[in-house]
Parts: structure tokens; sequence; C-alpha cells
């Protein structure tokens, strides 16, 4: 996987769309973000009093842009799936994983290990995307081209592909329970073609629109 030879802009951003799953009186957390990347969404938990301790996890550092990173109290490169986390056992309250899951060759293995770094009532928060998105079947039903790109659904660091039911599957057989579930459509505050088709379709065609999907579960 040649994650160093994406563009620096592909890692960065703040995760408002994670950040709304997170209830707004939960104050003063212990965060971790696996595939944080600069830092970005940590820093913004912190600013705003949400997290009072932060952990981000990257494969690999940017070195080429290092004036990217955000400070964090603890910033480990490696993959998760490889990595020991043994003094973090039931240590945090919030777990990220922004559209991770499907870089990984064992996702169940990393699943596992996160659960013990969870609190029995910390809330882990998934985001993953929607391989059901109508994109997907113009592209290979209409066009017949499986082609890879540089991000989105058909990423060239994909390892794995999932529809909602999938997911839910996969956290469901790791030991999670789902507390909820949401679509990018319902997820996204602002007005969309996508939102007013599937008002009026009364959400029949959701999972066809729906970019991607985010879980919130507890173990």
């Amino acid at each position: 996987m040649n994650y160093d030879e994406k563009a620096s802009d592909y890692y960065s951003n703040i995760r408002k769309d994670i950040i709304n799953l997170i209830s707004p009186n939960q104050k003063g957390l212990r965060v971790l973000e696996v595939g944080a990347a600069y830092g970005e969404t940590l820093y913004y938990l912190k600013e705003n009093g949400i997290a009072a301790e932060t952990v981000g996890i990257d494969l690999f550092e940017d070195t080429k842009n290092k004036q990217n990173y955000k400070p964090t109290d603890k910033f480990i490169f490696g993959n998760i799936e490889e990595l020991e986390l043994l003094e973090y056992d039931n240590y945090f309250d919030i777990i990220l994983l922004p559209d991770v899951l499907e870089h990984l060759f064992e996702p169940k293995g990393a699943l596992s290990k996160l659960k013990k770094c969870l609190k029995n009532d910390g809330n882990m928060i998934v985001s993953m995307p929607n391989i059901r998105h109508y994109s997907a079947f113009k592209q290979i039903f209409l066009k017949g081209d499986f082609r890879y790109e540089e991000s989105g659904i058909f990423d060239y660091t994909h390892t794995r592909f999932y529809c909602r039911k999938n997911i839910q599957e996969l956290l469901e057989s790791s030991g999670y329970k789902v507390l909820k579930q949401e679509s990018s459509i319902k997820n996204f505050k602002g007005k969309s073609i996508t939102k007013a088709i599937n008002l009026i379709t009364f959400g029949i065609f959701e999972e066809f629109f729906s970019y991607q999907y985010f879980f919130v579960v507890r173990k």
C-alpha cells in the first residue's frame, strides 16, 4: 500500500462528521484516533474541551510535511494490526476509526485489539465507505470498469469493500453492540439534492445515495 505516495491534503481535515456523533455533553475525554493523519481532529477536540487527553495513531510519519502536524499528547506511528497497546487497557472514553477498517487486511484483529483499549462505558465511532453507492454501480456495471482511484470508494489502498449490513456484521461479529448507525446523507447537516430525493422517496434508496456509513458502538 503506497500511502507515502499520496498527496498531503489526502490526510488533512477535521472530521466534523465524526465529531457530530460525540455527545455534546461529554467533556474531558480520553480519545484515541486510529488513522489520525496530522492530528487535526484530535487537536480540535482538545481545543474545544471535548478531549482532555488525545492519542493518535497513523501508519507512517509524513516527514516531508512535518509542519502540518498538530500537537497531541502522544502520536504513534505504525500499523494498528501490528502495534501493541498494552499500556492503554480499558483506557479510552472514545476511539475514532474514520475510514480505516477498509484499508486493513484483518480488520477483526484490529477491532479485537482496540476493544481492550475501550472503557466498558466508552464508545467507538466508525466510518466506512459504502460500495453500494450508485457511483459504484455506474462505474462497474454500466461502464464495466473497476478502476482504482487516488481516493474515495475506489481508493487504491482499500483492501476490502462493504455495504451497510456488512459493516454492521463486521462490528457485531467482533464483539461490539451497535448503538447507532447513520448514513452520510443524514449525517450531512447542509442541503443537497440527494437529501431531497431521499426525503421524497421515504429513504427507500438511501443505501444507493449514501457515500459512507457511520456507526457508534460499545463493547
